[in-house]
C-alpha cells in the first residue's frame, strides 16, 4: 500500500508481476495502445485470460508513438515508484521512456525490464515468447528426455512456464529493489531475463553437464493402479523403509538397485515393483495407503477438479471475477498467505481505456477540456 506502479507490459510475464503487486496493495496503472490494447484482450476487448493477469489495474489507452503520449507517460512515471515494461530492448528508448532517460529526473525510480534474453548480448533483439525460451534455455531438452519415449521430436507446450516463472522473479526483485531504496534512497534498473529464469529450473543438469562422471539425476515414474496412476516419490531412506514395510517386501531394502546412492538410477524399476502391489488397488486406495504409511505420493488431479479440491478450498486459492459480458469465473490468487495482512485479488478487470479520464485528472490534474482535446487527436482513447 502506498506504492504506485506504471505497467507498460503485455501478455503474461509483466502483467502477472504487476497484478501480484496490486494484490499486495500497490496501485497499478496499466498503459495500453489504443485500438486493441493488450493482445490478450482478444477481439472482443475482454477475455478470462486478460482478467486473470490484470485484475484490479486501472487502464489508460495512450498512444506512445505520439510526442504528446510520450510526455504524458513520462509525467505518470515521475509520479510513480515502479515501472514494469516488456517491450523489445530499445523500444522504450525510442520513446525517451527508458531508465537512462528517466533516472536524472527520478533517481529513486524502480524500473523493471522483462525480456526474453536480457538487455544485452547477441540475442538481445530476438523475439521471445515462452515456447521460444523453453527451447533456447535447455529446459525442453531435459523435459523431453524425461518422457522416456522413442521419439526424437521435442515436447509440445501449452503451459507458459517461462512467463509465469519470470513474472514471479520480477515480483521478488522489485521488492528487493524497494528495500534498497528505503535504506539508501537509490532507484534501480532491473534486467529480468526469461532465459535466465528458465535455467534456474535445471540446476542438476547444468552441474552434470560440467562433470566427467556426473551423479545420477533421479527421474520419477508414475505407478499404475487398477484405474489410473499415482506419483510416488521415494527420496530418503526413511521413505524407502516405509514403502518396503507397506509392500511387505523386506528384500527390497537390500536390493543393490535400490540402496541409497543407486536408487536414483533405478526409479523406473522401483515404480514397477510398487506397481505389482498397486495394480490391484484403485487410485484412491493406493494413495490413502501410501500416505498413511508415510510414503510421499499423490494421485493425478484433473484441472476441472481443482475448484472443489479440499486443500484448494481450505486455502481459498481462487477469487471470483465478475464481468458484464463474461459473467462470473474464478482466477487464482497470489499463492501466499499473510498472517497479519490482506492480499486479496480484485473482482474486476478494466475495459480498454476505462480509466483514461480518471487517471489524467487525478494523476496529472488535466482539465476536461484538455482531455477532450487529447482524445480528439487520438493521443488517448
Amino acid at each position: 500500500s502506498g506504492y504506485k506502479v506504471i505497467d507498460f507490459s503485455a501478455v503474461y510475464a509483466g502483467p502477472i508481476c504487476a497484478r501480484f503487486l496490486h494484490d499486495c496493495g500497490a496501485e497499478v496503472i496499466k498503459i495500453e495502445p489504443p485500438g486493441l490494447g493488450d493482445i490478450t484482450r482478444g477481439v472482443d476487448g475482454m477475455t478470462p485470460a486478460f482478467a486473470h493477469f490484470n485484475a484490479g489495474k486501472r487502464s489508460i489507452a495512450l498512444d506512445l508513438k505520439s510526442i504528446q503520449g510520450q510526455r504524458l507517460a513520462r509525467e505518470l512515471i515521475l509520479g510513480a515508484d515502479i515501472v514494469i515494461q516488456n517491450f523489445r530492448p530499445g523500444i522504450m528508448a525510442k520513446f525517451d521512456l527508458d531508465y537512462d532517460s528517466l533516472k536524472e529526473d527520478k533517481p529513486d525510480l524502480i524500473y523493471c525490464s522483462i525480456s526474453g534474453f536480457g538487455m544485452s548480448g547477441p540475442w538481445v533483439n530476438r523475439a521471445a515468447f515462452a515456447p521460444i525460451v523453453h527451447a533456447a534455455s535447455g529446459f525442453d531438452t531435459v523435459f523431453g528426455a524425461g518422457q522416456d519415449n522413442n521419439e526424437q521430436r521435442p515436447p509440445n507446450w501449452e503451459i507458459m512456464v517461462a512467463d509465469i516463472l519470470t513474472g514471479a522473479y520480477a515480483f521478488g526483485v522489485i521488492q528487493t529493489a524497494l528495500l534498497g531504496r528505503e535504506r539508501f534512497g537509490q532507484g534501480e534498473h532491473l534486467d529480468v531475463s526469461m532465459m535466465d529464469a528458465m535455467m534456474t529450473l535445471i540446476p542438476a543438469h547444468l552441474l552434470a553437464a560440467q562433470m566427467e562422471e556426473p551423479l545420477a539425476i533421479g527421474r520419477f515414474y508414475p505407478v499404475q493402479t487398477s484405474d489410473g496412476f499415482v506419483m510416488v516419490t521415494v527420496v530418503s531412506n526413511k521413505n524407502f523403509e516405509s514403502l518396503c514395510k507397506l509392500l511387505q517386501r523386506p528384500e527390497l531394502l537390500t536390493d543393490p538397485r535400490f540402496v541409497f546412492g543407486s536408487r536414483a538410477r533405478h526409479f523406473k524399476e522401483l515404480a514397477e515393483e510398487i506397481g505389482k502391489w498397486s495394480i490391484s488397488l484403485t487410485t484412491t486406495e493406493a494413495e490413502n495407503a501410501l500416505n498413511s504409511a508415510g510414503v510421499p505420493c499423490s494421485a493425478y488431479t484433473k484441472v476441472d477438479d481443482l475448484f472443489s479440491h479440499p486443500q484448494v478450498v481450505e486455502r481459498q486459492s481462487f477469487s471470483k471475477i465478475i464481468d458484464e459480458h463474461l459473467g462470473e469465473f474464478l482466477i487464482q490468487c497470489l499463492p501466499v498467505k499473510f498472517q497479519h495482512m490482506s492480499n486479496r485479488t480484485a473482482s474486476w478487470a478494466a475495459t480498454l481505456g476505462q480509466h483514461s479520464d480518471d487517471v489524467l485528472q487525478s494523476e496529472l490534474k488535466l482539465s476536461t477540456e484538455k482531455i477532450a482535446e487529447l482524445r480528439a487527436s487520438k493521443v488517448i482513447a
